[in-house]
């Protein structure tokens, strides 16, 4: 008699792993008087998940960001990563799916000097140039997301999300303070920053690879 062996089981891994581009606006909170607000501007992010049950997967992001400023402030460049978790609904079926994700994470930002002018009295102006400025915060990305496959592994995706931020650091956002600047026969100036992006929100799409 032939005995048949049977193979031992093994627990499959699912995981996915996503890259999208988009763009996203960030809103000024402590804004100096009569500042303008930041504008829209272009978004990627990479991020990826490996399944912990049936309908939650955990994962990690980064991205970056280039968010324009008011006046002659130029964009600041924001680049974040962090660790995100997302829920898919189990409705509606293949080949749609949709989710709801949320993370927490951290930023880095720079704003590059700039030239702008000062007015030392109110009869005249002068050419100034602000030098470059740094700085980090906390931010709490969430929002929702749906893919359509194309073909296993492969889908379309596409999330629209927000980012609650907080914990500034750094010269690029105090306001107070500002960053430094110098003007032709003026003193060392200390010129005011634009305000802190405390949110934002943006639309990105691109492909997702599910396994």
């Amino acid at each position: 008699m032939i005995a048949l062996a049977g193979r031992p089981a093994h627990a499959q891994l699912h995981w996915d792993a996503a890259a999208q581009a988009g763009i996203m606006k960030r809103f000024l909170g402590g804004r100096p008087s009569g500042g303008g607000d930041a504008g829209f501007g272009p978004a990627a992010e990479v991020h990826g998940h490996v399944a912990i049950l049936p309908l939650v997967r955990a994962g990690a992001y980064v991205g970056h960001d280039i968010s324009p400023q008011p006046g002659d402030t130029k964009a600041l460049q924001i680049t974040s990563f962090g660790l995100r978790a997302k829920v898919t609904s189990p409705m509606p079926l293949d080949p749609w799916r949709v989710w709801a994700f949320v993370g927490v994470g951290y930023a880095g930002a720079y704003g590059h000097s700039f030239h702008t002018t000062i007015a030392p009295d109110p009869s005249s102006r002068v050419p100034a140039f602000a030098t470059g400025a740094g700085g980090s915060f906390f931010e709490v990305p969430f929002g929702v997301g749906a893919s359509y496959k194309l073909r296993r592994p492969w889908h379309l995706t596409a999330e629209l999300g927000g980012r609650a931020t907080f914990g500034y650091a750094g010269s690029l956002f105090d306001v107070a303070n500002g960053r430094a600047g110098f003007a032709d026969g003026q003193p060392p100036l200390v010129l005011s920053n634009p305000g802190a992006p405390v949110f934002a929100l943006g639309l990105t799409v691109g492909v997702l690879l599910d396994m």
